[in-house]
């Protein structure tokens, strides 16, 4: 039997797209036992998936050896000397060679912070690339493109049904998730307040749909004030899964490149979502919905900051993404 670690330790909504190579990786190597090292915070996504035989946080990986095929898809230095002295016969991806960071042949490190071209070259390579995530996986792994592996607990559904009760939604009402905060790490990513407040009034006028606002502790407050001004319902703060089973009872979700966007991948929503800074291209929706971007040359900068007035973000027109969203509700 082949004992295969992944380790993806990194952005919570990363690790959750990381599941998609779950079956690929299990029926190349089958029989396989594959365990998988990440993050305390990203945990609770990995209990329980049919695939895996044991799931670790960074704080017990002192404990882990004995591999035959070791994933390393983290740049951290710290990690990848992790995975290079795990012992395993086999090292696929970020590792440490004479201290210092590399990885084996991949496109995806290619356009990495890693890159063996230098960053400049990466970000050119980042700005034209025009594959998923998925696809660059698949092409590293050697293994097909699957989606994501993530499913709700009968009572986790029951949860989000029970949440919208709450927040006075009936049962026969449509409802549209409205995520369009970003966070702090990237605010960049974040749609405006105004124009998000007018798309929620259009929604309601001309679809009579309900609009749900949703984010996390980053966006209690433009949350409140969208909530306030529009007079939809403000879905609150919940555990991650619990956010995945509010997310499962939309419709169809609006949301920038966030986690809640892999939430509605992963819960199969119909989904319109607004990109800017970062890549359209990487992002498989898996032919749930459509991807909206600005016409402007400086996308996918990866920028924190912006002097662009407007930027590429503000530049998304309310009628447009409107459209989309249309589309999405009124189809079969």
């Amino acid at each position: 039997m082949a004992k295969i670690l992944i380790v993806k330790i990194g952005a919570i909504g990363d690790v959750l797209r990381t599941t998609s190579f779950l079956p690929g990786l299990a029926e190349k190597y089958e029989p396989a036992q594959i365990d998988w090292l990440t993050s305390a915070s990203s945990r609770e996504l990995l209990e329980g998936n049919p695939y895996l035989r044991q799931v670790y946080t960074w704080e017990e990986h002192d404990r882990l050896s004995g591999y035959d095929l070791v994933i390393g898809l983290e740049d951290e230095k710290d990690v990848c000397r992790f995975v290079s002295g795990v012992g395993a016969d086999r090292t696929i991806g970020a590792y440490l060679d004479q201290g210092r960071v590399t990885y084996t042949p991949s496109a995806w490190f290619d356009m990495s912070v890693i890159s063996r071209f230098g960053l400049e070259r990466a970000n050119e390579l980042k700005k034209s690339n025009r594959k998923t995530y998925q696809a660059h996986l698949a092409d590293l792994l050697g293994i097909p493109v699957s989606p994501y592996v993530f499913r709700l607990l009968p009572d986790e559904v029951e949860y989000g049904r029970r949440a919208l009760r709450d927040l006075g939604i009936g049962q026969n009402e449509r409802v549209v998730g409205i995520n369009t905060g970003a966070g702090k790490r990237w605010p960049q990513k974040s749609w405006g307040v105004e124009q998000t407040i007018e798309l929620v009034k259009r929604l309601e006028k001309k679809l009579g749909v309900v609009s749900l606002i949703l984010g996390g502790h980053d966006e209690r407050e433009r949350n409140r004030l969208i909530a306030r001004e529009t007079g939809m319902p403000d879905g609150g703060l919940h555990s991650l899964r619990g956010f995945a089973a509010l997310v499962g009872q939309c419709q169809a979700l609006l949301s920038s490149d966030s986690l809640a966007m892999h939430f509605g991948i992963a819960t199969g929503r119909r989904l319109v979502v607004l990109f800017g800074p970062t890549s359209a291209a990487e992002i498989e929706l898996y032919g749930l919905g459509t991807k909206i971007s600005a016409p402007l040359d400086c996308l996918v900068c990866y920028k924190k900051q912006c002097e662009l007035k407007p930027n590429c973000m503000d530049s998304l027109a309310v009628e447009t993404v409107y459209e989309s969203l249309r589309s999405l509700i009124t189809a079969r």
